[in-house]
């Protein structure tokens, strides 16, 4: 099908000078490529000057339009592409910043409850120093007297053997 599009052209009969305005022509066709592209305008055919039947003219012509429509659909899809590409750039950095902050907000949670544990542990620690040895303070810590313990079952016995290890350690 490609063979239809490009048949041989009939030369007139003076070859040199067409052979001439040939290479000017192709010449010029090269510079104006590079203005096209530089410009990113579309090329320009060459133009030969030689006899070009009705039915070439017209398939040159869809070839052109076919060219045409397929490097606006490239560019459309190379638009595509990039506002595409921004989109989920805007959306990374988005993201980023509420992570960032969603970090620093948990930095600072932590180091405040950091803060009260060791404001905690510092109080154990002093309140650990008061005491002569470990059964004096879980005596502390426990209901020793007969009407302060809140539950319903007798510990009487478990009380006995607390108050009876701390005074076997003070001896």
């Amino acid at each position: 099908m490609m063979d239809e599009f490009f048949e041989d052209v009939q030369t007139s009969d003076q070859p040199s000078d067409i052979q001439n305005r040939q290479q000017n022509g192709i010449q010029e066709d090269q510079y104006a490529v590079f203005d096209a592209f530089a410009e990113e305008a579309t090329i320009q055919p060459i133009m030969i000057n030689a006899y070009v039947s009705p039915q070439q003219q017209q398939r040159k012509d869809k070839l052109r339009i076919l060219e045409d429509e397929r490097l606006a659909q490239i560019r459309e899809k190379d638009q595509q592409e990039r506002l595409l590409k921004q989109q989920k750039k805007q959306k990374g950095q988005e993201f980023l910043q509420e992570f960032k902050k969603q970090q620093e907000v948990d930095i600072q949670q932590r180091s405040n409850q950091n803060r009260q544990k060791q404001e905690i542990w510092f109080e154990n620690q002093k309140n650990h120093n008061q005491y002569k040895n470990s059964w004096d303070q879980i005596s502390s810590n426990i209901a020793l007297k007969d009407g302060e313990y809140p539950g319903q079952k007798d510990v009487t016995k478990m009380r006995q053997a607390i108050l009876n290890k701390r005074s076997d350690l003070i001896k």
